[in-house]
């Protein structure tokens, strides 16, 4: 597979990228481990005129400390943040979503910014440039039928990077930067819920630093994935959970719980709230872990799994999730 022709551009400052992107418009995009994108250049699912790459950009370390938390730059790599011994100690759940990203060469390659800004994945948006000649193009590719939900007028691709359900239960921030200026927002909110154009970010707009809140005393946290093979593969289904007790360890002071791979964005399971305040029993656990099968959305869109059994398996991820994370907070 060969790539289609295209400019090169190396900004060497975050305002100047902004700029070089906003003024390509939709023809210009950033590339920075380029893990996905060199991907889609190659299949023909993208054809931008002109590659912003955002390597010499001073956004690629790691801080700490205990007033303003964990500093992320988008520019780290999966392997730098998973063999980081701040983050495995104190967010040992982003630790454990940074490993589980694609083989240990990906993770060599990809960056925090561009695995939280992924496409959605579809096994028919995905093929080969050739093995859709037969196709008509689906909605994401700008046609006007969805061959995963027929008859539906919207894109169902679905959402599928492992540390988005991760730094949400961390509840996480983001520094978005344009050429104007920078703002922070919610990660959250970087999420549409649309299969087709799964972001926010405006033409311009890059996402330069993630922040996570001071680690508590008393957390834990727990990341598990399905999936058809051990390594490389995008999650089937992926439930990030994270608790935290009170002093003796008995009572609920927060719980969070994102799953990803079941729906067009990150889930957030809101019936997590319910917990603080409350003892993080067995029972407790079973009817968080129920709340979030029903809300998840999994769909058929992979080959090989069935739908059903993917579901049902949100349930029993999200139990071991959750057990691992309290078992963390009170040991």
């Amino acid at each position: 597979m060969t790539l289609p022709k295209f400019d090169y551009v190396a900004p060497r400052s975050v305002q100047e990228a902004c700029q070089l992107l906003e003024g390509g418009g939709g023809g210009a995009r950033a590339i920075a481990g380029g893990t996905e994108l060199l991907m889609a250049l190659k299949n023909r699912q993208e054809s931008p005129g002109v590659l912003v790459d955002l390597a010499a950009l001073p956004l690629d370390k790691i801080s700490y400390s205990d007033e303003d938390g964990l500093r992320i730059g988008a520019l780290v790599t999966l392997r730098h943040l998973a063999a980081h011994p701040l983050v495995g100690a104190k967010y040992p759940v982003l630790a454990q979503a940074a490993r589980a990203a694609g083989t240990v060469q990906l993770q060599a390659m990809a960056t925090i910014g561009g695995n939280l800004c992924q496409n959605t994945c579809c096994m028919y948006y995905h093929r080969a440039a050739g093995a859709r000649q037969s196709l008509d193009p689906c909605l994401k590719l700008d046609g006007d039928l969805c061959y995963v939900v027929a008859g539906s007028a919207q894109c169902w691709a679905s959402y599928a990077g492992d540390l988005a359900p991760a730094l949400l239960v961390l509840g996480a921030t983001i520094v978005i930067a344009d050429s104007h200026g920078e703002k922070i927002m919610p990660l959250r909110d970087l999420f549409s819920g649309d299969g087709k154009r799964p972001h926010t970010l405006g033409p311009g707009q890059l996402v330069t630093e993630i922040r996570v809140p001071s680690a508590a005393s008393r957390s834990g946290g727990a990341y598990v994935k399905l999936r058809q093979r051990a390594a490389l593969d995008y999650p089937l289904l992926g439930v990030a959970a994270y608790v935290a007790m009170d002093a003796a360890g008995t009572t609920c002071r927060e719980a969070a719980l994102a799953l990803t791979g079941v729906e067009r964005t990150p889930v957030i399971v809101e019936e997590a709230c319910r917990l603080q305040g409350e003892a993080l029993t067995d029972g407790a656990i079973q009817t968080l872990a129920a709340a979030a099968r029903r809300r998840a959305r999994a769909i058929n869109n992979v080959c090989g799994i069935p739908v059903r059994y993917r579901r049902d398996m949100v349930a029993v991820y999200a139990e071991s999730a959750l057990r691992r994370a309290r078992d963390a907070a009170t040991h």
